[in-house]
């Protein structure tokens, strides 16, 4: 038994000899294993693993193009799965809660929460209705979060322009605040009467702090139309012609006004007057004046105005 062991200690001495290297620590190392591990320690990687490698240099170089290899069709992979993610991106939100699976609803009303969820009431609305509970139920959850965020903030606005109605910023919020609530659908129509009139208070009181764009004209003539005080509108198109005299604006809104109460010879007036002005119109407004230039009895394009 113990020739047998010393022949296997020489032969293995041998051996180790020639897949060592040259390298007497190497040889020393390998031929310790081999002879306090017989036979099993030449299974271990570290006694063999040289032996195969005839070139270790030109295999390495393969191992670390094969890496790259790697990185590149992962970097390409990923990419794939971005470009796919943006593609998905183009379908209208109101689509992917139809046609998608539930799992697919879910994520796309959990992204949705994540995002500015009043720009989203509409889509909201209708998920509300989902036939899944759960887009469902985070539908209404949103829904219930942004009636709640809108009435907080009306009432603390409403307390604030009360005390400083003479405050612009504060005035723009309320009149912004007031303006997504009547939008958001929570509200039945005599309350949204209610709060119209409320709306253009807010606007008048900006239009009387001075400094104001067109668009706050424009939303208060809207808004007064809708609730047919003509009259109002008109003192209010007036008031923007005088401060805005160079944009057709002014121009349009009382022409769309004439237009609505039938004020034939009002609306004649101010067409003559918007083409004898220096005002440079864009194609919109040119369209407006060469139509009803024609003449006023043509009645299936009224939608111009």
């Amino acid at each position: 038994m113990i020739y047998f062991y010393l022949m296997y200690i020489v032969l293995s001495g041998i051996v180790l000899l020639f897949i060592s290297n040259k390298s007497r620590k190497e040889w020393l190392l390998k031929m310790t294993i081999v002879t306090f591990l017989p036979v099993i320690g030449w299974a271990l990687p570290i006694v063999t693993a040289n032996k195969f490698i005839k070139n270790k240099g030109e295999l390495f170089g393969s191992y670390i193009s094969q890496q790259d290899e790697d990185i590149s069709l992962e970097i390409l992979a990923i990419q794939e799965k971005i470009d796919k993610e943006k593609e998905l991106d183009i379908v209208p939100i109101e689509d992917a809660l139809v046609v998608s699976n539930y799992s697919n609803r879910r994520k796309v009303m959990i992204d949705v929460l994540k995002e500015d969820t009043l720009q989203y009431m509409d889509v909201l609305k209708t998920a509300v209705l989902n036939e899944d509970t759960e887009t469902s139920h985070y539908a209404v959850t949103a829904v219930m979060e942004i009636k709640r965020k809108l009435s907080i903030s009306m009432q603390e606005l409403s307390v604030k322009f009360d005390q400083q109605s003479d405050d612009v910023h504060v005035g723009y919020a309320y009149a912004q605040v007031l303006k997504e609530y009547m939008g958001s659908g929570f509200l039945d129509k005599q309350t949204i009467r209610k709060y119209k009139y409320t709306y253009i208070h807010v606007l008048s009181q900006l239009i009387r702090n001075g400094n104001v764009d067109e668009e706050t004209f424009q939303e208060k003539i809207k808004t007064e139309m809708e609730m047919n005080e003509y009259s109002a509108a008109e003192a209010t198109c007036n008031e923007y012609l005088k401060k805005y005299p160079n944009s057709e604006n002014p121009y349009v809104s009382l022409l769309k006004l004439y237009y609505t109460t039938k004020s034939t010879i009002k609306m004649q007036g101010i067409l003559d007057e918007l083409k004898k002005s220096t005002i440079k119109l864009s194609n919109r407004a040119l369209t407006i004046v060469r139509y009803w230039s024609e003449g006023t009895e043509h009645e299936s394009r009224r939608e111009l105005l």
